[in-house]
């Protein structure tokens, strides 16, 4: 639900309702943004846009969250390779043996060919 504040307004008017509403986005647990036009002030919820100084629901708003949290995934995999690349050259320098049957290095580059595999699939 946007909230507007018509001008003309004061500086503290203008300050008191962008502190209000991201207060209360941020105390109601989503996120909300601040857009000003020529004739007002709007504190928009994540999926609204303004189109022509009226607020409207972004028809690609799904699209552009599953976007966003694709990256964060992506990016938090990459990280898990960086841990296991340095892993892997402790394992080459100080060879040794996670179980009988397997090293560490063999260990790990099956956790990296796992981790790849998901990526492909993102």
């Amino acid at each position: 639900m946007s909230y507007k504040l018509e001008k003309p307004y004061t500086n503290d008017e203008c300050d008191n309702f962008i502190f209000k509403y991201n207060h209360d986005c941020f105390q109601e647990g989503y996120k909300c943004h601040i857009e000003e036009t020529e004739t007002a002030l709007f504190a928009l919820e994540d999926n609204e846009i303004l189109v022509n100084g009226e607020v409207k629901i972004n028809p690609d708003y799904e699209n552009q969250q599953k976007e966003i949290e694709k990256a964060l995934k992506l990016e938090d995999l990459k990280q898990q390779l960086e841990e296991l690349d340095k892993k892997r050259i402790r394992a080459v320098c100080e060879p040794s043996m996670k179980t009988p049957n397997q090293s560490w290095l063999e260990y790990y580059n099956e956790q990296i060919a796992q981790i790849r595999q998901v990526m492909a699939e993102l």
